[in-house]
């Protein structure tokens, strides 16, 4: 991998109310922010430690530029297509702000001794910027590397150690710079504002399911229907899905848990990944529902799994003929191989934590 240090933009606390409102905003108000001296720009060209704490996440990363080249190379490895729509519009905001207010997030398999190292650069004396956000009673603290012996080793790794990294967040933003960077070879879209973080740094949750149905179906449809498909159990009262081929349905009024049966998993033994999203979108979904096209079918909604039994709940009750699937996450050995085998996930099959949160810490490449 090939990254270097970088002037770090980062918020004038001093002159910012609200944090979590700047970091809400930031995205679209750029400019103003700028105009309104809001940023402070650094001189130095740093490394940046970065720790996201919070009762659920305990994630350390190194904040950097990362050479667009390498995604080219194959050494950025995806496993989701990404849209049209959604690289024109990001191509529009970086060309118009000429600044990252976000970095992708990258991710990799532990590293003990490197990430041994970067505890104890953890010092106050190299404490940049300290931001707390109560809505996820979430600390995220950013650390400068500036002595020279300290960037030749994170330097080293990247180079020697670490041949490769998955993206957990920043599909499109990568896309769309590496096609910026086609397109305009003289600008400054050669190198991308990123954040590297180990995979035991990270959680991955599920999207769950809800499809809208536009008339009631009886209970007892639905079971016999699934039944040539999943072994199913009425629940009294919910219990996550515990492995694999294990989900937990939601009739609206009634909890099952289910597992699909071997049988059906047999018929795509040779497939060289089965996942639950993939199964209930070309299987259940198209046999019970009539769904043709999950990517698209309207009736099918996603709920982010960081939300709970509770959000999955609440967003279930919206609709008066809704039924839910509340899945169990994608395992870090699957979204590895996925992307190994240069495959991609079915959309919304993996939301992962921490997210990282715009403007704590901006690349301005004008």
């Amino acid at each position: 991998m090939h990254v270097k240090p970088f002037k770090a933009v980062y918020p004038q606390t001093d002159k910012i109310e609200d944090i979590f409102s700047f970091t809400e905003t930031v995205r679209d108000n750029f400019s103003e922010m700028i105009r309104d001296n809001l940023l402070k720009y650094t001189d130095s060209e740093d490394f940046i430690l970065y720790l996201i704490k919070s009762p659920l996440i305990n994630a350390t990363g190194i904040i950097c530029l990362t050479d667009i080249e390498d995604y080219k190379d194959g050494f950025i490895l995806k496993h989701e297509k990404t849209l049209e729509e959604k690289e024109l519009d990001q191509a529009n905001l970086m060309t118009s702000r000429q600044s990252m207010v976000k970095p992708v997030l990258l991710t990799y398999p532990a590293h003990e001794p490197f990430e041994e190292y970067l505890d104890t650069l953890k010092v106050d004396e190299n404490l940049i910027q300290h931001f707390y956000f109560d809505d996820k009673d979430e600390n995220h603290f950013f650390w400068r590397i500036s002595n020279i012996e300290d960037k030749k080793k994170v330097d080293s790794f990247f180079k020697d150690d670490l041949k490769r990294v998955y993206i957990a967040d920043g599909h499109h933003r990568l896309a769309t710079f590496f096609r910026l960077n086609e397109e305009q070879p003289d600008n400054n879209f050669r190198n991308i504002l990123s954040v590297f973080i180990p995979f035991k740094g990270l959680n991955i949750h599920p999207f769950h399911r809800i499809i809208s149905l536009s008339e009631k179906m009886k209970e007892s449809q639905i079971l016999d229907s699934i039944s040539e498909l999943c072994f199913w159990e009425r629940l009294d009262e919910f219990f996550p899905p515990k492995f694999k081929y294990n989900f937990i349905m939601h009739t609206g009024k009634s909890l099952y848990a289910c597992v699909w049966k071997p049988s059906l998993l047999e018929k795509y033994k040779f497939e060289p990944l089965i996942l639950d999203s993939s199964l209930l979108n070309a299987v259940l979904f198209r046999q019970i529902f009539d769904v043709k096209d999950a990517r698209t079918d309207e009736r099918i909604k996603y709920v982010e799994g960081y939300k709970g039994w509770e959000g999955f709940e609440k967003a279930l009750h919206k609709g008066k003929h809704n039924i839910g699937f509340y899945l169990y996450p994608v395992a870090f050995d699957d979204f590895q191989k996925v992307s190994d085998l240069h495959l991609t996930l079915p959309p919304k099959s993996t939301w992962f934590e921490p997210r990282i949160r715009n403007g704590l810490v901006i690349h301005d490449f004008s």
